[in-house]
């Protein structure tokens, strides 16, 4: 929160089991809000449907 009483927020993601780089999403930043709406889709590529059964979203 800044001087005014407001925040910058994003959100951040990721997959889990994995440190790498592709594992790792963030969600673009909304300005100066309490209250923010994303309204974001975002996709992990090289993930396949029997990875998800193993994987966790942190």
């Amino acid at each position: 929160m800044d001087f005014n009483g407001l925040a910058d927020p994003y959100v951040k993601l990721h997959l889990l089991p994995g440190a790498c780089k592709a594992n790792k999403l963030k969600t673009k930043t909304v300005r100066n809000t309490l209250h923010p709406v994303w309204n974001e889709t975002l996709t992990y590529c090289g993930i396949t449907e029997e990875d998800m059964y193993r994987k966790t979203l942190r």
